[in-house]
C-alpha cells in the first residue's frame, strides 16, 4: 500500500478522478526498475500491467536467430503489459526496462475488472493500446520508406518525450540494438547529427542540442502518434478534478 499524499507522474493515472485513482493505488506496489529488468517475458503470461513513472520501457519483438528491433517505447505517459487490456493473456514480444526507472505495479485481472465498471478508464486505457498501434504503424512506414538517420531521430525525439532531461543515459550499443541496425551504421549517424548541431554524442550519453533540427531531421516518422496522445489526454481531462496526489 502507498503512503500518504503519494504523488504520481504517470501520465494516465495523473488524468484519473480522485476516487478511481485512490482505488487503483490502494491495489498498486512501487517497485524500482534496473535497466534490463523485464516487465513482460515472451511467451510467459502477463500477470501484472506497470504504470511507469520515470525511466522507459521497450517491447523488442525478436526473430528466431535472437535479433531484434524495438516496436513500442513506453515511459511515464503509458504502461507495460497493455496487450493484456485485449484479452491476450501471453505475447511473443518481450518487454525490458532501456532506462533505469520506478513504476507501479497492479495485477492486470483486477484493472481489467475495473474498465467493465468503469466506461472512462476504460476508454482512457484503450486509447492509450491505440497509440500504441500507432507507434508500430509508424514504425512500419520509417522502416519502409526513410533513412535509418531519420529513424534515428525519431527514436531520439520519442526518449526525450519521456524523460524530464536533455541527456539521455543511452549506449551506441543499446541504440543498434533497438533499431536493428549494426553498431557502425549508428556511431555514423550521431557524428552526422552533431555536425548539424542536434546532439552532442559522448560515452554512455546523448545531449539534445535542438529539439527543432531532430524533427526536422526526423520528418514524417514522428508526431502522428504524439498528436494522437495529446488528443486523448484532453478527451480525457475532467473539469472537476485532475489529481497527482491522493491519500490512501
Amino acid at each position: 500500500m502507498l503512503g500518504s499524499n503519494f504523488v504520481f507522474y504517470n501520465r494516465l493515472l495523473k488524468t484519473l478522478g480522485t476516487e478511481r485513482l485512490s482505488q487503483l493505488a490502494a491495489r498498486m506496489e512501487p517497485v524500482n526498475l534496473p535497466a534490463g529488468h523485464q516487465l513482460v517475458g515472451a511467451g510467459m503470461p502477463i500477470s501484472h500491467l506497470c504504470f511507469i513513472e520515470t525511466g522507459l520501457a521497450s517491447t523488442i519483438v525478436h526473430d528466431e536467430g535472437g535479433k531484434g528491433i524495438e516496436t513500442v517505447l513506453v515511459g511515464r505517459e503509458g504502461i507495460t503489459g497493455w496487450p493484456a487490456l485485449l484479452g491476450a493473456e501471453t505475447t511473443p514480444d518481450e518487454t525490458v526496462m532501456s532506462v533505469t526507472g520506478r513504476g507501479y505495479l497492479i495485477p492486470a485481472a483486477e484493472v481489467l475488472r475495473d474498465m467493465e465498471e468503469d466506461a472512462r478508464l476504460r476508454e482512457l486505457l484503450l486509447g492509450y493500446v491505440n497509440i500504441c498501434m500507432l507507434q508500430v504503424g509508424q514504425l512500419v512506414l520509417a522502416n519502409g520508406q526513410y533513412s535509418l538517420r531519420e529513424r534515428l531521430a525519431r527514436w531520439l525525439l520519442m526518449c526525450h518525450d519521456r524523460l524530464d532531461t536533455d541527456d539521455l543515459p543511452i549506449t551506441h550499443e543499446f541504440l543498434s540494438t533497438v533499431l536493428g541496425v549494426r553498431r557502425p551504421g549508428i556511431t555514423n549517424e550521431l557524428h552526422i547529427l552533431e555536425g548539424i548541431h542536434a546532439i552532442r554524442a559522448s560515452r554512455g550519453k546523448v545531449r539534445i542540442i535542438n529539439r527543432r533540427i531532430l524533427e526536422s531531421v526526423a520528418d514524417a516518422t514522428y508526431g502522428v502518434p504524439e498528436k494522437e496522445y495529446e488528443r486523448l489526454m484532453a478527451r480525457m481531462q475532467t473539469d472537476v478534478d485532475t489529481p497527482s496526489a491522493v491519500s490512501v
